[in-house]
């Protein structure tokens, strides 16, 4: 096995291992069924990245044919929510440097190093945001877990503080001051530059917010695809039924404006 991918492996099971400890975190306070459909949810993530890793690679093609038909010959990456890396280093091996552009959004100022450290040592243009994505221009406070689990490179902070209530209170987690910026607005400006934007967004349940702001302001029609992680899954019961309900609804907006839309995990 290579170096790369003992060190995907070493970072799938890392991931893996987390998700299982939120699944025992949430049965002292939700019940075994509920432990358990967080169990078969994070058990089954290995299948499920195969399946999306396999319908990126298709898109990706697809992106990068209209490219080459286009008049700038470039495309644009968005990674936001980057934590230290992970998920540039799956989608750059489809959307490739040849021909995209990467920003890569990462609140968490304990991640910047690491992000640094890849764009030094990578052939690619990346450009970093160290701001947390929102709706606007302004500060916020960037909600942790609690001290006693908190984690340098934790990746539920989030600045929505219910984001994981099946975890934590949110009035027992940690918070940093960060300061946020319009993701519709980025996309907008962006957009006339490149010919193809793409938007990876894993932002611990702020998802919800933005996308109803890009739908609102039409920035979503700006992007070729966008792979959305919804952390509805991670919610007491009766925020976890809205936000279901708001998951069908944003589906359903950008898919009829033809834009190409996957949950990603």
């Amino acid at each position: 096995m290579t170096n790369a991918a003992m060190g995907a492996a070493g970072r799938l099971s890392a991931r893996l291992s987390a998700k299982l400890q939120q699944s025992a975190d949430v049965l002292q306070d939700e019940g075994a069924l509920r432990f358990l459909e967080l169990s078969a949810l994070s058990l089954s993530a290995p299948v499920r990245s195969m399946r999306v890793r396999i319908a990126v690679s298709a898109d990706a093609k697809r992106a990068i044919a209209k490219i080459k038909s286009s008049s700038c010959g470039r495309g644009l990456f968005i990674d936001c929510g980057s934590n230290v890396g992970q998920g540039y280093g799956v989608f750059s091996r489809y959307y490739t440097e040849e021909y995209f552009d990467f920003i890569m959004i990462e609140p968490n100022k304990s991640c910047l190093p690491y992000l640094q450290a890849l764009q030094a040592s990578s052939s690619a243009n990346i450009e970093i945001i160290g701001k947390a994505a929102s709706v606007r221009e302004g500060f916020t406070k960037l909600f942790g877990p609690p001290s006693d689990r908190r984690q340098p490179t934790y990746e539920g902070r989030s600045i929505v503080p219910e984001h994981n209530s099946s975890l934590y209170a949110a009035g027992d987690a940690d918070s940093d001051v960060v300061e946020t910026f319009s993701l519709s607005n980025l996309i907008m400006a962006k957009k006339m530059l490149y010919d193809v934007v793409v938007l990876k967004l894993d932002v611990e349940g702020a998802e919800y917010e933005i996308l109803f702001d890009m739908i609102n302001t039409g920035a979503h029609r700006e992007l070729y695809a966008a792979y959305i992680e919804f952390h509805s899954i991670y919610m007491k019961r009766l925020e976890r039924e809205i936000k279901v309900v708001a998951e069908s609804n944003i589906r359903k907006t950008i898919e009829s404006d033809g834009i190409l839309f996957r949950e990603w995990i």
